[in-house]
């Protein structure tokens, strides 16, 4: 890493070396994302299988997630709930 920029501590050193890495990792993940949604989008006739497995595979995988999720939802909004209630009540408590 060829840098010509004078830091003034470690930690600014170290941040800005944080700062590239992820950069660099966010612009290869997103162009190797992008490189292989578009080889599925211009593949020849062979690929429509894989296109149509890849979308029916994402859509179940998404209605499994949300059978999966919701009720663990619906739990935290109880739990949530309650503790606004006890809260206002503690609070009602001390006025």
């Amino acid at each position: 890493m060829n840098n010509d920029r004078v830091y003034y501590s470690h930690d600014a050193e170290t941040q800005a070396k944080r700062e590239m890495i992820a950069f660099t990792t966010l612009a290869l993940t997103l162009g190797l994302g992008i490189g292989a949604l578009l080889a599925l989008l211009l593949a020849p006739s062979s690929g429509k299988k894989a296109r149509h497995d890849l979308a029916q595979s994402l859509g179940e995988n998404w209605e499994n997630g949300r059978d999966a999720v919701d009720p663990m939802v619906k739990r935290i909004d109880e739990k949530f709930g309650e503790l606004l209630k006890n809260i206002e009540e503690r609070i009602a408590h001390l006025t």
